[in-house]
């Protein structure tokens, strides 16, 4: 009985060095606002898809986002909520985790809105959020991060 007890903890403590592996991986990882780019204008609603690009410099860990909860902005005006959710960065490489996202149109201001559909000037976009990665015993571990990127809409 006692044999059994022993493996028993030694393999809850080798999945809870494991996790912590896995967390710290995804800590070192580097995250950009790729691209926001508008795929859809229609009457009612304008359809965006959101690109980021998550950077694991580990050579031989892969990285494991559980989720991801932020909201995107545009000249400081809130556009949309944006979530992705189970993604496995493979080590030494980049991931281009991509989000879809459809906005009412009268959610948007005026200014913005004629800026997005037309493609002219200048939109500094920025995502803040939550990324969570699963930690010891299933717990949830978060990890805040900001981004931004200036330039037009693509």
């Amino acid at each position: 009985m006692k044999k059994i007890l022993i493996f028993l903890l030694a393999a809850v403590l080798f999945a809870g060095c494991a996790t912590v592996k896995q967390a710290a991986n995804l800590k070192n990882c580097t995250y950009a606002l790729k691209s926001v780019e508008v795929t859809d204008v229609g009457l009612t609603a304008l359809n965006f898809t959101i690109t980021i690009a998550i950077t694991n410099p580990n050579k031989k860990e892969p990285a494991k986002l559980k989720r991801f909860v932020g909201e995107l902005t545009a000249n400081d005006d809130k556009i949309a909520d944006v979530t992705l959710s189970d993604i496995e960065i493979a080590p030494a490489s980049t991931y281009p985790a991509k989000a879809k996202v459809s906005v009412p149109t009268i959610t948007l201001g005026s200014k913005l809105l004629g800026l997005l559909a037309m493609g002219s000037g200048t939109v500094d976009y920025h995502l803040t959020g939550t990324m969570y990665f699963e930690g010891p015993m299933g717990v949830e571990i978060p990890l805040p991060v900001d981004m931004g990127r200036v330039g037009s809409y693509n």
